[in-house]
């Protein structure tokens, strides 16, 4: 079964982000689309691998609950 391509705006919408970071990553060579003259498409395993690939979850410091009753 062929893979799922997803347009630049589908593709923005799937990693909820606007189209503008989808082009700057683009620029960043962060994101690869597959081109044919003006026609650019993500595959879906690719847009998988963007996101593994930039998964911060280990330099973000979780958010401290302030203590209750003060």
């Amino acid at each position: 079964m062929p893979e799922k391509l997803y347009t630049k705006m589908q593709a923005a919408e799937y990693l909820q982000c606007s189209l503008s970071t989808i082009n700057r990553r683009i620029k960043t060579g962060d994101l690869k689309p597959l081109k044919n003259g003006r026609i650019v498409r993500f595959t879906e395993s690719e847009l998988e691998r963007f996101i593994r690939n930039n998964n911060q979850s280990d330099t973000v410091e979780p958010i401290k609950e302030e203590p209750k009753g003060t």
